[in-house]
């Protein structure tokens, strides 16, 4: 049995084959290739399946990249933030989300947030490193708390008060009083004023200017009263004192 098998029997196209080869040589013609230049058809690349590198023709198998539905390859696909940023809505380590409805959200407009009015602590002490000179204005910024019954402000040299203005709510009329205190003892008040400007519960603007031999006192910008000088010495006046029943928001020196 073995003596009748033939190897072109067992390989019948591949004797076909070089026939077909011997036979284009014998006629001059170059031989047949197994496919043409340019794009073989589908299926017949010489690689197995698609070109490497390259995905199929299925949409799951699209080349990475800007596809529907697909980012490129080290991006995050749609809905998730990007490794290491946080995703929207979420604020960055150590910083607050903002809120998109809020001010100063990202496309909204922002604005600055109100502030409250300053306060200072009373009694209150505003230094005067140089003393007193010629020109010097004080303003002073405050309300008068309701109910209030006095309040004070001091022009002071060591323990000596070079000036003191009183307005006391607990007097009828209401009064401005003005004195010294030299050595532990008071003057003679001053009581006299155009008029009472202070009102309980009320803001009010109080300045102080120093001229050559008096003070000059102006209350919501109307000058009420003059102190003529009772310490002389202007530059050991080293400080301003507040107290009693006020709320301070602004005390500042300045040169008219």
């Amino acid at each position: 049995m073995a003596d009748d098998f033939s190897l072109e029997e067992a390989l019948p196209s591949q004797s076909a084959a070089n026939a077909q080869h011997s036979q284009g040589q014998e006629q001059g013609q170059p031989p047949q290739q197994p496919w043409q230049w340019g794009n073989p058809p589908p299926g017949q690349y010489p690689f197995p399946g698609p070109y490497p590198g390259y995905p199929g023709a299925a949409p799951s198998q699209q080349y990475p990249g800007p596809f529907p539905g697909q980012q490129y390859p080290g991006f995050p696909p749609p809905g998730q933030g990007y490794p290491g940023f946080p995703a929207p809505g979420q604020g960055n380590p150590g910083f607050p989300a903002q809120d998109p409805q809020k001010p100063g959200a990202p496309g909204q407009p922002e604005y600055p947030a109100p502030s409250a009015p300053v306060q200072l602590k009373v009694p209150y002490e505003l230094p005067l490193p140089s003393g007193v000179v010629h020109r010097l204005v004080i303003t002073i910024h405050g309300t008068v708390n309701p109910n209030a019954k006095r309040f004070a402000i001091d022009f002071r040299r060591g323990h000596d008060i070079a000036m003191h203005i009183n307005p006391r709510f607990d007097e009828r009329p209401h009064v401005i009083v003005r004195n010294s205190m030299i050595h532990n003892k008071w003057g003679h008040e001053e009581r006299h004023a155009q008029k009472f400007p202070f009102v309980a519960g009320q803001p009010f603007k109080l300045q102080v200017m120093c001229e050559a031999d008096h003070y000059k006192v102006a209350i919501n910008n109307e000058t009420l009263f003059q102190y003529v000088h009772r310490v002389k010495e202007l530059h050991e006046i080293r400080s301003v004192c507040i107290a009693g029943d006020v709320t301070l928001n602004e005390v500042t020196p300045s040169m008219a």
